[in-house]
């Protein structure tokens, strides 16, 4: 402990001295690199294989860009297919991914933790490490993330003291929950073998802040074993715990430039940010700069324009924009929210959200690509295979039209190469522009183009390489960009593009005029002074050009339109070599035994390929078939995967046969609530006030998830005229009334949360005997602690209940009871766990259970013809045949109108894959994962409809796939289901 403290003292006594010296400390450390050496690592002093400097980290001594993604486990319930989307992530050239860990996810009860099944975490770094993916671990404890309580486990709600604050209290609970993760991390860590290179503390406290906490968790963290350098995720450029008290190894920000308002996609915020390098110099320029999340898409909320829109919004000309922005301004570690966005199945959202997470993302909800997926591709491969990229400090280059085009230059300390960003000053341009730059290099001073024209097409941002040594080759310029580049034995290889019909030039040093280009008409050359200029307009497809004699190998340069370049992948088969082919929609691996390689990947379609490959390679496999190639010229080869049609069956919903059973017997005031528990608490820690007593909060009574009862009684009285509602839950929450098993109304929360009830129909028995009110609250889960202000403490159930026209109301004049899910926080099903059911008489009866013996229930159709007040139960049984070596994620989807208010909760074999506003969406196709649905064999599906209105018909719902791939997709083992049986015991 001693140790420990000095070491406290120490670092914090070194935050103060290098506050003051930041700027000194740059400028040597680009004075020494200019002079031919490197950089002085710094390190946490706890390990070296993770190292810093100024421009990058650096582990096990490499430097690297770390291009990382957000991966959420939670949002995918079936640990089988993480190999699958982590695949993805490597064969996109991420070589990093954050996990955030969900303290609520795995602990239903304070003392209470599981990491088995879907909840085991080590299945996620295995996948991690398997695909060869750094791990950035971000545990909270608060992580916010659009969850229910922002991470925090439903049970923190009755914590006395303030969340993430420096109390006993609170630090005991803290504790608790780290104890139980950090194992995990500490063991995974890449002292230790494993993928952890980063760990983060807590999660954009930027409000409220409090130093000793941040350093109470450093400090835990460092009591569990964790050495890898921390860092923190600020809440833009603010400035927050980058030092003193409570600072990480490597402080950062995250960034959401277009916002989360998809409604109007394409009228991007002119808000790219400028000054971050200014920033970072008087900050924390000792470390590299870090943006721990950069907006990958964005969130889209109840009644939202639907996640299409969102995409739109944040789509690939965004993130050419945006993300080479963040490289000109000196990014060099990059972590982007969301790659994989997922589903926030059961009741684990925050109520902005509804279940789908999409997010917008480069790799959608069920698993496929996007354009915007592959533009990431390019962005990382030129990124990781142009090694001097990483090493700049920016100058100011000399361009026309700088009024309308922003050029950002960006130099090399090592080595004379230089880098020119290209981009509209108004980032939402839609123009076209001609530009031209001055570029300063060994090989003589340019204007480029020099007889073409280079242009930014709109939405667009470039970077422009001159003066860079790659391979054999020295490349003078070129103004169009690099994808990679690859020795391939005996000649080098480079991949340039640009937008279709735009010009291009390529220049390199060549010795002699003896130079051969073999090329087709639509390239020009022409060498002068040593230097070979290629000129030509990039094509829809890929155009290839042999260039021999003038250098030390010979060259292959493959100019691509941007659709074309889209589908090239570079696929490592090695630490220092890669392969590329063309064509496929996914490649996951390739690897070499003696002269062939194997790939894997996936199709959508018979594709065409062509293949750059090693001198020594001469044949190929596709999934472990071969693949009969053509060698062309110049080591190029040509072929041709076939898409072979499978046969995939699932049934038709239509003609299945549905089983009814009206589910809401706690309206009928005859039904016995003698097991709920009595509402009889006279405080809460909730932070909503209250109107009346008793409190009716049903959280302070241990039910948290889903839909909520609350049955009050009262005794008849001439003097009663009504009774006083006011409802109180999250975004989209509606509520239901029912009096002596009469229909009263149902309300949204937004515009109905306090409701009078003076015309009662009669229904009010006024002599003597009891009256019974029952209300179905259907909630969508609690609010976050952004402003670390307990806000996560807002109730849900309702805070005012009395009747109207009594003179002399007592503390409380309805006796009440509360029902949630069975058990409440002893759960009756802790494999699916905390927040799969809430409190409707199905759910605590397992009616959404596969083998619940619904042969007694009515036989019924869907679509519904008839209408049903209150609950209504449906149930299914489906079969799926998907083939071995295909992928095809299922969906099922709801078509009806929106003039009925309806909620319904979709179980697919006992899950909670969704929850549907009939009259809110924009929601109405819901993914269902491979694990949880067996496809090669039956399924149980049910369906709990809500009536917001007196009465609802379920329309129509179809079972049907996204797409359809032939496909390397992992095995996928079956989750867990237990079925009703294992209930009853």
């Amino acid at each position: 402990m001693l140790l420990k403290g000095a070491l406290t003292s120490i670092s914090l006594a070194i935050a103060a001295v290098t506050s003051v010296i930041a700027v000194p400390i740059r400028q040597n450390l680009a004075r020494r690199q200019n002079e031919g050496g490197n950089s002085t690592d710094l390190t946490n002093g706890l390990t070296d294989l993770v190292s810093w400097d100024t421009y990058t980290v650096k582990v096990q001594g490499e430097r690297l860009f770390l291009f990382s993604g957000e991966f959420h486990y939670y949002r995918l319930p079936s640990p089988g297919l993480w190999l699958d989307i982590l695949q993805k992530f490597k064969a996109l050239d991420y070589n990093g991914v954050s996990f955030y860990f969900f303290w609520g996810y795995h602990s239903p009860k304070k003392g209470v933790y599981d990491f088995e099944g879907i909840r085991d975490v080590q299945k996620a770094f295995d996948a991690a490490a398997e695909v060869g993916l750094h791990v950035i671990t971000r545990a909270g404890p608060y992580i916010n993330s659009e969850l229910d309580c922002g991470g925090f486990p439903s049970w923190l709600m009755d914590m006395h003291s303030p969340a993430r604050k420096y109390n006993p209290e609170n630090n005991a609970n803290t504790e608790e929950w780290l104890t139980a993760i950090d194992k995990y991390m500490a063991a995974n860590q890449i002292t230790e073998g494993g993928p952890v290179i980063m760990n983060q503390l807590d999660n954009e406290f930027s409000f409220n802040t409090d130093p000793h906490y941040m350093e109470h968790l450093k400090q835990k963290f460092l009591d569990d074993g964790m050495v890898v350098p921390t860092i923190f995720n600020d809440v833009g450029t603010n400035g927050n715990f980058a030092r003193g008290e409570g600072a990480p190894d490597i402080y950062g920000w995250d960034r959401y430039p277009a916002g989360f308002d998809c409604s109007n996609p394409l009228a991007w915020p002119n808000n790219r940010s400028t000054d971050w390098r200014d920033y970072h110099e008087r900050t924390n320029d000792e470390q590299p700069m870090a943006v721990y999340e950069f907006q990958g898409g964005a969130f889209d909320p109840w009644g939202g324009p639907g996640y299409p829109e969102c995409y739109k919004m944040v789509n690939e000309q965004y993130a050419k924009v945006y993300y080479k922005n963040n490289y000109a301004q000196g990014i060099r570690i990059q972590n982007l929210y969301m790659t994989y966005g997922g589903t926030s199945w059961g009741g684990i959202p925050k109520p902005t959200v509804y279940t789908s997470y999409d997010y917008g993302a480069a790799i959608t909800e069920p698993g496929l690509m996007t354009t915007k997926a592959y533009e990431n591709k390019l962005q990382a491969t030129f990124l990781h295979t142009v090694k001097p990229f990483l090493t700049t400090e920016r100058f100011e280059p000399e361009s026309d039209n700088s009024d309308i085009i922003l050029i950002d230059g960006l130099a090399d300390v090592n080595t004379p190469t230089k880098f020119y960003v290209a981009q509209h000053w108004l980032s939402k341009s839609e123009d076209l522009d001609e530009f031209h730059i001055k570029i300063e290099t060994t090989d003589g001073n340019f204007e480029i183009p020099r007889s073409s024209k280079l242009v930014l097409n709109g939405r667009d941002a470039k970077i422009l390489t001159t003066d860079f040594d790659f391979n054999s080759q020295h490349l003078v310029y070129s103004t169009s960009e690099i994808f990679t580049h690859q020795d391939m034995g005996s000649h080098d290889v480079i991949v340039v593009y640009a937008y279709e019909e735009e010009d291009g030039e390529f220049a390199i040093k060549v010795n002699g005029d003896d130079t051969q280009v073999e090329a087709d008409d639509s390239v020009t050359s022409e060498t002068a002074d040593g230097i070979l200029q290629l000129t030509y307009k990039h094509p829809s497809g890929t155009t290839p050009v042999y260039i021999s004699g003038g250098t030390e190998k010979d060259l292959l340069v493959l100019i691509a339109g941007y659709r074309s370049a889209l589908r090239w992948w570079a696929t490592p088969i090695n630490k220092d070599t890669r392969v590329l082919i063309h064509g496929p929609y996914l490649v996951r691996t390739a690897s070499v035994s003696e002269s062939s390689i194997a790939f894997t990947g996936d199709i959508d379609e018979t594709t065409a390929i062509q293949v750059v490959l090693p001198d020594d390679i001469t044949s190929m496999t596709w999934n472990g078939e071969q693949v009969q190639l053509e060698q062309g010229e110049h080591g190029i080869w040509t072929g041709t995967l076939e898409f072979t049609e499978p046969d995939i069956q699932y049934t038709d919903l239509q003609e299945a046969t549905w089983k009814y059973s009206p589910g809401s017997p706690e309206a009928d005031p005859e039904f016995d609530d003698s097991e709920w528990v009595t509402a009889d608490h006279l405080s809460t820690n909730s932070t909503t006030p209250h109107d009346t007593w008793p409190i009716l909060y049903a959280d302070d009574y241990g039910f948290h998830t889903g839909v909520l009862w609350f049955r009050g009684t009262f005794n008849g009285s001439s003097e009663i005229t009504g009774f006083n509602l006011t409802a109180h839950s999250g975004d989209a929450s509606a509520w239901v009334a029912w009096l002596n098993g009469e229909y009263l109304g149902g309300f949204d929360i937004e515009n109905n949360a306090n409701h009078a009830f003076t015309d009662l129909n009669g229904t009010l028995i006024d002599a003597e005997g009891e009256n019974v009110i029952s209300l179905l609250l259907w909630t969508t889960g609690h609010e976050d602690d952004f402003n670390a202000d307990d806000d996560y403490k807002q109730a849900r159930g309702f805070t005012q209940a009395e009747l109207l026209g009594v003179s002399n109301q007592t503390i409380w004049s309805i006796d009440w009871k509360v029902q949630g899910n069975l058990g409440g926080e002893d759960l009756a099903d802790p494999v699916r766990g905390p927040y799969n059911e809430g409190g409707l008489y199905g759910e605590r009866n397992g009616w959404h259970l596969p083998g619940f013996p619904d042969n007694e229930w009515e036989d019924a159709s869907i679509p519904e013809s008839n209408s049903r007040t209150g609950v209504s139960w449906y149930r299914t049984s489906f079969e799926v045949n998907i083939p071995d070596g295909y992928d095809a994620p299922l969906s099922l989807r709801y078509i009806d109108d929106s003039k009925t208010r309806y909620r319904t909760i979709l179980y697919v074999n006992g899950w909670n894959m969704g929850r549907y506003a009939n009259d809110l969406g924009p929601q109405t196709q819901y993914y269902l994962p491979k694990g949880i649905v067996n496809t090669q064999g039956e399924n149980t599906l049910a369906i709990a409809v809500i009536a917001i209105d007196e009465a609802a018909q379920l329309g129509q719902v179809i079972l049907e796939p996204y797409d359809v791939l032939q496909s390397a997709i992992p095995p996928v083992e079956l989750v867990e289901s237990p079925g009703y049986d294992a209930r009853q015991q």
